[in-house]
């Protein structure tokens, strides 16, 4: 089974119109069951390295916010930033090594306050920017598992209606994110979702703190996000996610 981790950044709430976060990004970190316990002991000797202690002792950040660990801001504001980079490194150092996918959906927080606005748009009753973008993610999640699956069979198997699924995956999110349980209940009534057979019904809610794969999420959410807001110029966390190829999908929402 796969834990899937959801990231997301770019969460202005009601405002649409923060022009340094013109994006609403969720991205789906996947982890095969066989690989959790070595990413969360990997992450846990990382923190006591650069912080002096365990997660959750006094003193420490209870998660590592990838803003404020990038731009130097919050428990990081005394860091320097040879420090900061080496510790970002360190991190997305665990995904590459394991090849870990990573699928990413977006959203032009724009577009999606133009589709709003139009009454005869199909996508004006969504509520907020994660609907689409967390429907989005869910069909492209749907169809990774679906090809992980097929991998698998031979070539009578692929013959017969029904495969038998060898992988399931559990989306993981983050407690007090803008996720809402209703999402993967109004996605598995949609066309997109009915033919879903590997994906399972209900998300597993986590608070960030408790959870190593929603922080590694987060930051891969984080410069998926950068990237989006200016793909011109050099991304360096961001090309090394993909060239390590942990960025397997991006996937755009599409509201006209």
């Amino acid at each position: 089974m796969y834990l899937v981790y959801l990231g997301e950044s770019g969460n202005t709430g009601n405002s649409l119109n923060d022009p340094n976060q013109p994006h609403h990004v969720h991205v789906g970190l996947l982890v095969h069951e066989t690989q959790s316990v070595s990413i969360n002991g990997e992450f846990n000797a990382l923190y006591r390295r650069y912080f002096g202690g365990p997660p959750g002792e006094q003193g420490m950040p209870k998660e590592i916010r990838p803003a404020h660990l990038f731009q130097g801001q919050g428990f990081f504001k005394s860091w320097p930033p040879a420090k900061r980079a080496e510790l970002i490194q360190d991190c997305l150092g665990i995904l590459i090594r394991r090849e870990t996918p990573v699928i990413v959906a977006h959203v032009n927080k724009q577009e999606y306050a133009q589709a709003r606005s139009n009454g005869d748009n199909p996508n004006s009753m969504w509520q907020s920017p994660s609907e689409p973008t967390i429907s989005r993610f869910l069909f492209a999640l749907n169809m990774f598992i679906d090809e992980l699956n097929m991998s698998h069979l031979d070539s009578t198997q692929l013959m017969e209606k029904e495969w038998p699924i060898a992988d399931f995956a559990l989306v993981v999110a983050g407690g007090g994110r803008s996720v809402e349980p209703r999402f993967m209940a109004e996605f598995l009534k949609s066309e997109d979702g009915q033919d879903t057979t590997a994906v399972l019904e209900n998300f597993c809610f986590v608070d960030p703190e408790f959870s190593v794969g929603t922080q590694l999420a987060n930051m891969c959410a984080y410069f998926c996000r950068r990237w989006l807001q200016d793909p011109s110029r050099p991304q360096p966390y961001f090309d090394a996610m993909r060239e390590g190829k942990v960025i397997q999908v991006i996937y755009q929402v599409n509201l006209e």
